[in-house]
């Protein structure tokens, strides 16, 4: 199956460009010092508490992590953790342990292949171009880097997510004829909230014999027992490993899959112990205020007992498993249990045994047939499996092997644990890895025939250009490898909630089965038993997930870092932009995160906190107020809110407004239908809540306009703004002609009359007082309240995605987007060297970027896909912006993709050199924008 056309694609051969963070000039670091000062002794506290910090910032510079270029799709559904793959073949970015990445190549994590037949000689080699350090063991085996293989001359990476595609074309150098596509597929199906739990992904590689003799083709899959950790947490488990250790402790082990009778493979299993760093039962420090839920009915506390000391410590385990369909007539398969990759005696003997034979080593060849490795050192322990096939001339023969991991629990910081979403399906307590990679081999097929399905209508559209067809997709990476984690409803718990089982009950009933006792891993578990159940409890659950209108006892809850390097879960003002994408492809959680938000606007935290932007001192959640984040994995996400601790998020004004817009777009289905009432009304009062106390706070003379106040105090947060501005006042506008759209659904047309009032005077201010002829000006009273904000039409672009009333004419939206088309992306072009380079924030009207601030000066990749997704909603007549709309979009891709070695990690912005901040980030999700409810697929609204 070749790839598509459209799908993006890299030569193994493209050099790989150095990422470099961004820095601000001499100029702002002198102004920063006391910001930077602040930062780093919060980092520092952090860091000595055993804490990652929200802002994943190291060393005296206080750098981010810098990974490598040019990675490739990630592995696996949605919530149970990620593994990332490079274009070269290698894997080397995990995402497994909650809030956690690690961006790590372990060599002994790899394909690769022999050919043998007549007249060939030493056909053999890895198929991935990172050779090891040669001080490494593996470095003597046969690499595609090595000068006799050269595999990047003949290698080439396409990517269309969820799957992608390498083709090797004569892998091993030696005129074969035989050239192998390795296909990668992972359970990304848009609206399936079962399969697309499943911690898995499938590697199908399609041999190909173009010569005129039989061909034998063996292909490997070794891969290491790992979380991917590197050594910072491997020293944090030997500190906190128990001494002395229990009898049947250990650290990794791995056993021979052998009673399912769809597959053949391994199953490995990998402790870590982690400390606790976050006391969830501390007796509230004073000032601090539970939620008003809890207060309401929390029971009488019992007398007083001799408690159980809180644990300080945590167990994390992680089972994988790689799987193979069983030897047949025409297939024979292999398996290795176990090897020592840093041995260099086992790593010569299964290369040579895999080189010369085309099959893995046995058991009487010195491997074991099942592994403990006890010591909690640096031993490793790898598995692999593998197939050997005969091609006749003129074939295609096809090699499948599956992989899955399963950390069932979600820990947090706190010690505590929530069962992830697939574990539903494997009620037991026995490894489920081996059964997921059984569903995988099983149901791949059908997996990518609904991907093809969903993808078919943008592909086959003949009006989009083809960069776009490949990035809507690409960019999906995020929902899977954002840091994501699905779990059981953590606030149903909390207050008393119904869910499937309880999930305290469950967490416990997992720890305990999780422990350990000696026995084989297995431990004759009948496991096409455990897969028949599983499949037969993804049906009932599937059928029930449809009809949830997001409610979290039945859905769970989607969480997702804002960025790889901002540890905060659902930031709503970013996830405001990046919700077209969940909406599109699962609307049962964007109605989730939805619900999470209307519950915690009647949250109370009163904890006091000092602020990084300005030093002061805060109350961390205020009732009434629109959460910024549902807390850190560091901490308990959702009980605990509100982690961002650099501005006074209480006092941010776009936050009220963005969460009424994403209620008043998804309270209607998408593809139309009945509005989601149950879900409506279980947020109207949360919106109601938060717009009010916006207008009682930020419109005290009663104006009908909600202004700025002179700090940063919405998601451009350290670009002043003061008194009324396009930004807030747009999304304010907005906002209130969403209320009365909510009101009117409710039954309540005396509220929609208020509400349309209320949004019409505050029209009025907005265009009396920002249009200057040509555009909005920023604000009403900044020193370049002037510039022109490429986001300024941010609350009318809402107005047209909801079908609400304008916040301006479309006369006045089309000369504004038209203008900053002229200034902030083509003007920006012109100041870059004559190249596409998205939208710069923030332009002077004199042609200059405006200097004002960081994030002035910067493109926001999310918000330059915002901006194209606002051409293509104007409904002027003559929508002249179409062609614009797609050469914004492609500033982002020919810049972060093609030029800067961005992809599958965009950042959240660059600068003129195209230097990053926060690479890996939430709002680049936004390029759904572009296509709101299939508006852009053949046949579709527009």
């Amino acid at each position: 199956m070749p790839p598509p056309a459209t799908a993006w694609s890299v030569p193994f051969s493209t050099p790989t460009p150095p990422l470099t963070v961004s820095t601000p000039s001499a100029l702002d670091t002198i102004a920063l010092l006391p910001l930077a000062a602040r930062v780093g002794s919060y980092v520092h506290n952090e860091h000595k508490a055993g804490r990652t910090p929200i802002f994943d910032l190291n060393g005296i510079t206080l750098s981010p992590p810098i990974p490598r270029g040019l990675a490739g799709a990630p592995c696996g559904g949605i919530g149970g953790g990620a593994i990332g793959r490079g274009v070269r073949g290698e894997f080397r970015r995990y995402s497994i342990v909650p809030g956690r990445y690690r961006h790590v190549v372990s060599p002994s994590s790899v394909f690769a292949c022999r050919v043998a037949g007549r007249g060939i000689e030493d056909a053999s080699t890895t198929l991935s171009v990172e050779k090891p350090a040669s001080s490494s063991p593996l470095a003597g085996w046969k690499w595609g880097s090595d000068p006799s293989v050269k595999l990047g001359e003949r290698s080439t990476y396409h990517a269309l997510y969820p799957r992608s595609w390498t083709e090797f074309k004569d892998p091993t150098n030696k005129n074969t004829g035989v050239s192998i596509t390795e296909r990668q597929v992972s359970p990304f199906l848009p609206d399936n909230y079962t399969d697309s739990a499943l911690p898995c992904a499938v590697f199908a590689f399609d041999v190909v014999n173009e010569s005129e003799e039989d061909r034998e083709v063996s292909i490997f899959f070794s891969f290491e027992n790992t979380d991917g950790g590197d050594a910072r947490d491997d020293k944090e488990h030997a500190k906190h490993t128990p001494v002395p250790a229990p009898a049947d402790s250990f650290r990794r082990r791995a056993d021979p899959v052998e009673t399912l009778s769809g597959g053949q493979g391994v199953v490995m299993q990998h402790v870590r112990h982690r400390k606790v760093v976050y006391d969830v039962a501390a007796p509230p420090a004073p000032g601090v205020g539970l939620s008003c839920c809890a207060a309401e009915s929390a029971p009488s506390p019992p007398p007083p007992t001799a408690a159980k000391p809180p644990p300080t410590t945590f167990t994390e385990q992680l089972n994988l498993c790689l799987l193979t369909p069983p030897s047949s007539d025409t297939v024979a398969a292999s398996s290795l249990t176990s090897y020592n990759p840093g041995d260099r005696a086992q790593a010569e003997a299964l290369w040579s045994e895999f080189s010369s034979t085309g099959s893995l080593p046995s058991v009487n060849d010195g491997f074991r047939s099942s592994s403990t490795v006890r010591d909690p050192s640096a031993q490793r322990q790898s598995s692999a499996v593998c197939q050997k096939v005969t091609v006749k001339p003129g074939e295609t023969r096809t090699l499948v092997f599956s992989l899955a991991w399963d950390m069932r629990l979600a820990h947090f910081g706190s010690g505590s644990s929530l069962p992830r979403r697939h574990s539903l399906f494997f009620p037991g307590s026995e490894p489920s890895s081996p059964a997921i990679a059984g569903i995988a081999l099983k149901r791949y097929g059908g997996w990518e025939q609904k991907i093809e399905e969903w993808q078919r209508p943008i592909q086959e559209n003949e009006e989009l250009p083809d960069f776009f067809k490949a990035q809507l997709y690409n960019e999906l990476y995020y929902l899977a490898d954002g840091g994501t984690i699905w779990v059981d409803s953590t606030r149903a718990v909390s207050n008393g909630g119904v869910v499937p089982e309880d999930v305290e009950v469950k967490a416990e009933t997992m720890r305990r089965s999780l422990s350990g006792d000696g026995a084989g891993l297995l431990g004759g578990v009948d496991y096409d038993e455990v897969l028949g159940e599983a499949e037969r409890l993804m049906g009932e659950i599937e059928t029930k997930a449809h009809v949830a209108q997001g409610d979290p006892a039945v859905i769970g809850e989607f969480l997702y870092l804002e960025g790889h390097e901002y540890v905060m879960y659902n930031t709503s003002d970013v996830h405001f932009y990046a919700s077209f994408a969940l909406r599109a492809c699962f609307p049962q959680l964007q109605l989730s995160v939805l619900r999470d938000y209307a519950d915690a606007v009647f949250d109370e935290d009163g904890e006091v906190r000092k602020l990084l932007g300005e030093g002061v001192r805060e109350r961390r959640k205020v009732e009434g107020a629109l959460v910024h984040d549902l807390g850190s994995p560091c901490e308990h996400p959702v009980l605990k809110v509100n982690a961002y601790n650099f501005q006074d998020v209480s006092r941010w004004k776009d936050l009220p407004c963005k969460f009424v817009l994403m209620v008043v777009r998804d309270v209607q289905p998408r593809g139309g239908g009945e509005p989601h009432m149950d879900f409506l009304r279980a947020v109207y009062g949360a919106a109601e809540s938060c717009m009010e106390r916006a207008a009682r706070l930020w419109d005290k003379e009663g104006s009908g306009m909600i202004k700025n106040e002179g700090f940063p105090d919405q998601t451009y947060d350290v670009w002043i703004a003061d008194g009324v501005s396009a930004y807030t006042g747009g999304l304010w506008v907005a906002a209130f002609s969403g209320m009365a759209r909510l009101a009117t659904l409710m039954g309540d047309p005396a509220k929609a009359e208020e509400y349309t009032a209320k949004a019409d005077k505050a029209r009025g201010i907005y265009n009396e007082m920002l249009w200057n002829g040509e555009y909005f000006n920023y604000s009403e009273r900044d020193k370049n309240s002037t510039s022109i904000m490429a986001d300024q039409l941010c609350g009318h672009w809402w107005s047209q995605v909801c079908g609400l009333p304008g916040v301006v004419s479309e006369e006045r939206a089309e000369k504004t987007l038209g203008k900053v088309y002229e200034m902030n992306v083509l003007r920006w072009k012109e100041l870059c060297g004559g190249v596409l380079n998205g939208a710069v924030n923030g332009m002077r009207p004199d042609g200059k970027v405006d200097g004002s601030c960081l994030q002035s000066k910067e493109v926001w990749t999310g918000t330059t896909y915002a901006l194209a997704s606002a051409m293509l909603h104007s409904s002027a007549p003559s929508n002249s912006l179409r062609e614009s709309a797609f050469n914004t979009a492609r500033g982002v891709f020919e810049a972060g993709w093609e030029r800067f070695g961005y992809s599958f990690a965009t950042p959240e912005a660059w600068d003129r050199s195209g230097n990053f901040r926060s690479l890996g980030y939430m709002r680049p999700l936004c390029v759904w924008g572009m296509n709101h409810d299939g508006m852009l697929e053949k046949g579709g609204a527009k």
